[in-house]
Order: structure tokens, then C-alpha cells, then sequence
């Protein structure tokens, strides 16, 4: 920094004689007013550049850096992107495979739940037509027996009238010494 004054101080110092020649109108050192002006710009920008230089082309190198560390950046956010994007479309091709064997899985599902009500709609009626025809079954066979009842209590009541208005009191007494010697032969053989 000291040195970059140094330089600048003896520029200045070393112009200051051509600046008062030129505020007098005239030569300076045997040289035209137009010499000393033109190697005043050069020295104005060569002391600029020396200036500047360094400080710009850190600021440029920097800038330079810095644009490509961004573009490592940005290439590397365009790898991950893709990597993503690829990734995503594995996935949604595999969702589209899962989604479908799961639709077909449901319909399969559906269809046999579909069956098994069917069977067992089946099974319920052909179990309620049994039940049925049990139940039939049995008021047909207490009909049949309360008929038999009914028809041997009437037969019993006529054959009653019957006797009572056919038999005689000797018929009576025939039928009664047949009965009894019946029941005493039975109970003769039941005794030995």
C-alpha cells in the first residue's frame, strides 16, 4: 500500500511542472504543450491500470470463481433433479403396476365374496326348504296320528253302539266266562 502512494505521489509530483507550463501557454523543457498532455493521459492511465489491476482482476478471479462454483451448483441440482425425476417415474410406473394387481386382486376378491354369498343364499334355502318340509313332515304325521285317534275313538263308539244294541245277556255272559278264563290261564302261565 505504501508503495502504490509512493508511486502515485511521484506521478503527481512529476506532472505538477507540465500543468504550470500549460497554465503559461507555453513550452516546457523545450517540449510542446501537446507532448506533455498526451504523456500526462499516459501516465494518468498507466498509473489507473497499476491502480487497479490487482484489485480488479482479484474482484474478476473471484467473480470467475463464483460463477463456477454456481454452475457446479446448478449442474449438480440438474443431476439431482434428474435423479429425482427418474426416481419418480420408477415409483409412479411401480404405483401403476400395484395400483393395477390391486384392482385385479379386489375384482377376484369381489368375485368370490360374490360366490360364497351366492352358496351360501344356496345353503340358507335349501336349509329353510328343509326345515320346511321337516315341519311339514311332522304336522302331516300328528295330523295322521290325532285321524287315528279320532277314527279309533269313533270306530270304539260304534262298535259300543253296536254290541249294546246286537248282544244279548247271554252273549254277555258267554263273552265274559271266555275273558275270564283267558286272563286265568295267563296268569297260570305267568306263574311258572
Amino acid at each position: 500500500m505504501k508503495k502504490r502512494l509512493l508511486v502515485t505521489l511521484v506521478l503527481v509530483c512529476g506532472a505538477l511542472p507540465a500543468w504550470a507550463a500549460e497554465e503559461a501557454g507555453g513550452d516546457f523543457l523545450g517540449l510542446p504543450s501537446l507532448f506533455w498532455k498526451v504523456g500526462n493521459l499516459i501516465v494518468f492511465f498507466g498509473l489507473l491500470v497499476y491502480l487497479l489491476v490487482r484489485p480488479l482482476s482479484r474482484f474478476f478471479r473471484a467473480r470467475t470463481e463464483q460463477i463456477a462454483s454456481h454452475m457446479k451448483e446448478a449442474a449438480r441440482q440438474q443431476q439431482e433433479a434428474e435423479r429425482l425425476r427418474s426416481e419418480m417415474e420408477t415409483r409412479v410406473a411401480a404405483l401403476s403396476g400395484e395400483i393395477a394387481a390391486l384392482k385385479e386382486r379386489l375384482q377376484h376378491d369381489g368375485e368370490r365374496e360374490r360366490e360364497a354369498l351366492a352358496r351360501q343364499g344356496e345353503e340358507e334355502a335349501a336349509r329353510m326348504v328343509a326345515q320346511i318340509e321337516q315341519e311339514a313332515a311332522r304336522r302331516v304325521e300328528q295330523a295322521r296320528r290325532e285321524l287315528a285317534s279320532e277314527a279309533a275313538t269313533v270306530a270304539a263308539e260304534l262298535a259300543l253302539e253296536l254290541l249294546q244294541r246286537e248282544l244279548t245277556p247271554e252273549d254277555r255272559e258267554r263273552i265274559f266266562r271266555t275273558t275270564v278264563e283267558r286272563l286265568t290261564a295267563r296268569a297260570a302261565r305267568g306263574a311258572q
